[in-house]
């Protein structure tokens, strides 16, 4: 598993920065819809890998 910052780009918010765990940078983007649907943020109109990160701190 490798981990990846993704940034979404909302409607009506600030953009939101977060990291996720996947196996390639296409699952990152599936990861991070479902973190937003467990949320409840309805209003994201993108998400983008800015890429991979060495640890969940970064």
């Amino acid at each position: 598993m490798a981990f990846y910052k993704v940034k979404v780009q909302r409607e009506s918010n600030s953009p939101k920065q977060f990291n996720v765990t996947a196996n390639k940078s296409q699952d990152a983007v599936v990861v991070a819809a479902q973190s937003l649907r467990d949320e409840g943020i309805t209003d994201a109109k993108g998400i983008e890998v800015l890429g991979q990160i060495n640890s969940l701190r970064d």
